[in-house]
């Protein structure tokens, strides 16, 4: 079964916080997911990767072409609930999160959830599950008792309870495997974001009391306790809306920024998710998609440009990066000249890429002019600011002038603190860029605090293999190795180096320079 957790604790220990990051985007996926509309390429290429998937199973490919015949909307937890290739290849799709596979996929997980919607139970229930489960996943789920737990894939129950110990009793198991019963109170007055209902009418098993909770569905894991009577452990879990207020602030930033908002979700909202994710490859193949489709007249053309160049800074080919951006520039000045704020912060985007590659007086060339579009607009607190101020710090920084790229940086942070949640992952950067500062000065402490800030921040608010926690980890080592506390510092270095290797490409350069910074301190261990 897969799921996500969530603990709204800020003392949490760092293997907990970092499934935060997880849980968010595992909503964010499956919401966009949802707003998105098919086509009947998408379903065409569906079928034929599930031909040749099962293409020596003929009982399973006769199934695949009624499928691909009679399929109707309408039907779609019937065919859900048959147990056929469908339910297999959507259900390991969800559990590994294959974005491609899920991406063709929409069509059915958008058909179940609009039936979910139609036949959504009207009243409170109590339902009951059977799952084997490995001892580490029953360890994970006694540890965060108290806390949110959300299950990525759908989530079948039954009304009665002896028909699930009857499943509980039979099941053969191995020895490292333990019975679970789940025991589940659903209220639909109290919980209206995802929908849960009574299929036994839909369902390919018609005879089956059986409720059918959407994927994504949120619980409250209340209890765990061990039933020597019926010789499982038991787990109490309630529906719950995500209404931990840091949660739900970032939820819906990260669903404005990379989703779509409230309106219909597109390919280019499925790849900025992506992207955030770290899925770079993914988003990539998108993209190019996208822009074979795409005229450059179209009116989404410049937020794919923004969107290509977005892509490339994060893999460091800045040149690449640069272009993108400046198209996006000079189609948006010649279609939306009056849209100042969005000008504006393309500038700084361009400035970004010109700092990266240290001429810094083009950096700040970029700059002014993103600040002169922010006055001509009366948006010189906008959200938006914080990129601006935090560009100019790193510029000030590169100029050695400590105590103004300070300031910068705390400007910076402080509109982010008027405009974001707690845990938005911008933030980590104005916390890098503060450590920073205070790593150079010699002020250790203040710098150790901020690094592990920009940490805290981004496991909270990012996938567990993003290069950005990783990057948070770096930091770490370096300052540890700056104190000559060296054994701190390499076993920084090695997470960062963990997440580099399952993130990036061999080639990139933050795979390269983690190599060198573990080979330098073990050098000096020795």
């Amino acid at each position: 079964m897969a799921m996500s957790f969530y603990n709204a604790n800020s003392n949490a220990d760092q293997s907990t916080t970092q499934l935060n990051g997880h849980f968010i985007h595992s909503l964010l996926l499956i919401d966009v997911l949802i707003r998105m509309k098919s086509n009947d390429a998408d379903k065409k290429k569906l079928i034929h990767i599930c031909k040749d998937d099962f293409d020596d199973n003929d009982h399973e490919l006769h199934i695949i072409r009624e499928f691909e015949r009679k399929y109707k909307s309408k039907k779609a937890i019937w065919w859900y609930t048959r147990d056929a290739f469908l339910y297999r290849m959507l259900n390991k799709a969800l559990r590994v999160q294959n974005t491609e596979l899920l991406l063709l996929f929409r069509f059915v997980i958008h058909d179940i959830y609009h039936g979910l919607k139609k036949h959504q139970c009207q009243n409170p229930v109590r339902v009951y599950r059977y799952q084997a489960m490995s001892a580490d996943e029953l360890y994970s789920l006694q540890r965060s008792i108290g806390q949110f737990i959300s299950i990525n894939s759908f989530f079948s129950t039954s009304t009665n309870r002896n028909v699930a110990l009857k499943f509980l009793k039979r099941s053969l198991i191995s020895n490292d495997l333990h019975r679970i019963l789940f025991d589940i109170t659903a209220d639909p007055h109290v919980v209206k974001s995802k929908p849960f209902a009574d299929i036994s009418s839909l369902s390919y098993f018609s005879q089956e009391s059986e409720i059918l909770f959407m994927v994504g569905c949120i619980f409250h894991l209340s209890n765990i306790y061990r039933d020597d009577n019926e010789k499982a452990w038991i787990i109490q879990m309630q529906l719950a809306e995500d209404n931990d207020s840091n949660l739900k602030k970032l939820f819906d930033e990260l669903k404005a920024e990379y989703g779509g908002g409230e309106n219909e979700a597109n390919l280019q909202s499925f790849g900025d998710v992506l992207q955030h994710m770290g899925k770079y490859d993914s988003a990539e193949k998108i993209y190019i998609d996208l822009r074979k489709k795409c005229s450059p007249d179209d009116t989404s053309y410049t937020q794919l440009c923004f969107s290509f160049g977005m892509l490339y800074k994060e893999r460091k080919n800045f040149d690449r990066s640069l272009h993108w951006f400046q198209i996006a520039l000079e189609r948006k000045i010649r279609t939306e000249p009056s849209d100042l704020v969005y000008i504006g912060g393309l500038h700084c985007c361009i400035g970004n890429i010109h700092l990266e590659k240290n001429d810094f007086n083009e950096a700040m060339k970029c700059y002014n002019k993103g600040m002169d579009c922010y006055n001509r607009a009366n948006a010189t607190n906008h959200p938006d600011m914080a990129s601006w101020y935090h560009g100019v710090a790193r510029i000030y920084c590169a100029w050695k002038q400590y105590s103004d790229a300070l300031n910068y940086y705390q400007s910076s942070l402080n509109i982010q603190q008027q405009h974001l949640s707690s845990n938005h992952p911008d933030k980590a950067l104005n916390h890098v860029g503060i450590g920073d500062i205070y790593r150079i000065v010699g002020q250790y402490q203040n710098a150790l605090n901020h690094y592990k800030m920009s940490l805290d921040i981004r496991m909270k608010s990012l996938p567990p293999q993003h290069q950005d926690i990783g990057s948070s980890n770096k930091k770490l080592g370096q300052l540890y190795e700056t104190v000559n506390n060296l054994k701190e510092a390499l076993e920084y270095y090695k997470k960062a180096a963990t997440i580099y290797y399952q993130s990036l490409p061999p080639q990139h350069s933050n795979i390269i320079e983690i190599k060198k910074d573990i080979e330098r301190v073990m050098l000096k261990l020795k």
